[in-house]
Protein backbone atom coordinates (compact mmCIF):
# COMPACT_ATOMS: atom_id res chain seq x y z
CA UNK A 1 0.00 0.00 0.00
CA UNK A 2 1.91 3.93 -0.66
CA UNK A 3 1.55 5.74 1.87
CA UNK A 4 3.05 9.05 3.07
CA UNK A 5 6.48 8.44 5.19
CA UNK A 6 8.35 11.67 6.50
CA UNK A 7 11.56 10.83 5.45
CA UNK A 8 10.68 9.27 1.74
CA UNK A 9 7.98 11.19 0.96
CA UNK A 10 5.36 8.62 -1.06
CA UNK A 11 6.52 5.48 -0.49
CA UNK A 12 5.44 1.71 0.02
CA UNK A 13 4.39 0.61 3.33
CA UNK A 14 3.70 -2.95 4.37
CA UNK A 15 1.53 -4.18 7.26
CA UNK A 16 2.72 -5.13 10.34
CA UNK A 17 1.60 -8.24 12.92
CA UNK A 18 0.05 -4.81 15.30
CA UNK A 19 -2.22 -4.28 12.19
CA UNK A 20 0.06 -0.53 11.81
CA UNK A 21 2.18 -0.42 8.96
CA UNK A 22 5.60 0.44 8.30
CA UNK A 23 7.85 2.29 5.50
CA UNK A 24 9.67 -0.17 3.54
CA UNK A 25 12.55 1.86 2.94
CA UNK A 26 12.50 2.89 6.30
CA UNK A 27 12.68 -1.24 7.54
CA UNK A 28 15.02 -1.88 5.14
CA UNK A 29 17.43 0.94 6.89
CA UNK A 30 16.88 -0.35 10.20
CA UNK A 31 18.00 -3.45 9.03
CA UNK A 32 20.71 -2.44 7.57
CA UNK A 33 22.22 -0.20 10.38
CA UNK A 34 20.92 -3.51 13.03
CA UNK A 35 23.21 -5.81 11.66
CA UNK A 36 26.46 -2.80 11.03
CA UNK A 37 25.83 -2.46 14.46
CA UNK A 38 26.35 -5.99 15.39
CA UNK A 39 29.14 -6.34 13.32
CA UNK A 40 30.82 -3.41 14.86
CA UNK A 41 30.40 -4.45 18.15
CA UNK A 42 31.58 -7.65 17.19
CA UNK A 43 34.74 -6.44 16.05
CA UNK A 44 34.97 -4.45 19.13
CA UNK A 45 35.26 -7.73 21.39
CA UNK A 46 37.84 -9.21 19.16
CA UNK A 47 40.16 -6.83 19.43
CA UNK A 48 39.47 -4.76 17.01
CA UNK A 49 41.75 -6.03 13.91
CA UNK A 50 43.25 -8.51 12.00
CA UNK A 51 45.07 -10.92 14.21
CA UNK A 52 47.30 -11.66 10.99
CA UNK A 53 48.52 -8.16 9.84
CA UNK A 54 46.67 -5.75 12.26
CA UNK A 55 44.38 -4.16 9.42
CA UNK A 56 41.83 -2.32 11.25
CA UNK A 57 40.72 1.06 8.57
CA UNK A 58 36.97 -0.57 7.60
CA UNK A 59 34.70 -2.97 9.39
CA UNK A 60 33.67 -3.90 5.52
CA UNK A 61 37.07 -5.28 5.04
CA UNK A 62 37.17 -7.66 8.58
CA UNK A 63 35.67 -11.49 8.39
CA UNK A 64 35.28 -13.90 11.24
CA UNK A 65 36.94 -16.83 10.24
CA UNK A 66 35.20 -20.43 11.42
CA UNK A 67 38.48 -21.87 12.45
CA UNK A 68 36.78 -25.60 12.35
CA UNK A 69 34.04 -25.46 9.58
CA UNK A 70 32.93 -28.72 10.72
CA UNK A 71 31.62 -27.07 13.53
CA UNK A 72 30.19 -23.61 11.76
CA UNK A 73 26.32 -23.53 11.81
CA UNK A 74 26.22 -20.28 10.30
CA UNK A 75 28.40 -17.47 8.49
CA UNK A 76 28.95 -14.29 10.28
CA UNK A 77 28.19 -12.45 7.40
CA UNK A 78 25.01 -10.27 6.23
CA UNK A 79 22.47 -12.60 6.72
CA UNK A 80 24.16 -14.15 9.77
CA UNK A 81 24.56 -10.74 11.40
CA UNK A 82 20.23 -11.39 11.56
CA UNK A 83 20.38 -13.79 13.84
CA UNK A 84 19.71 -13.15 18.29
CA UNK A 85 22.73 -11.26 19.62
CA UNK A 86 22.92 -14.27 21.70
CA UNK A 87 23.22 -17.01 18.52
CA UNK A 88 25.59 -14.50 16.72
CA UNK A 89 28.00 -14.67 19.91
CA UNK A 90 28.47 -18.40 20.30
CA UNK A 91 29.51 -18.78 16.75
CA UNK A 92 31.70 -15.92 16.90
CA UNK A 93 33.43 -17.96 19.40
CA UNK A 94 34.52 -20.24 17.02
CA UNK A 95 36.10 -17.42 15.11
CA UNK A 96 39.31 -15.44 14.65
CA UNK A 97 38.91 -12.15 13.11
CA UNK A 98 40.80 -11.47 9.83
CA UNK A 99 40.59 -9.00 7.31
CA UNK A 100 39.50 -10.29 3.91
CA UNK A 101 43.10 -10.15 2.29
CA UNK A 102 44.73 -12.55 5.12
CA UNK A 103 41.24 -14.58 4.96
CA UNK A 104 41.67 -15.11 1.09
CA UNK A 105 45.32 -16.41 2.17
CA UNK A 106 43.89 -19.01 5.18
CA UNK A 107 41.29 -20.23 2.85
CA UNK A 108 43.62 -21.14 0.13
CA UNK A 109 46.39 -22.61 2.65
CA UNK A 110 49.07 -19.75 1.61
CA UNK A 111 49.02 -18.86 5.38
CA UNK A 112 48.87 -20.74 8.35
CA UNK A 113 47.75 -19.04 11.84
CA UNK A 114 45.57 -21.78 12.99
Amino acid sequence: MLKRCSKHGETKHFKRLDATFRCGKCASLWVINNRRNKKQKLIKLFGGKCIVCGYDKYAGALDFHHTDPKNKSFALSVKGLSYSWESILVEAKKCILVCKNCHAEIEADINKVI
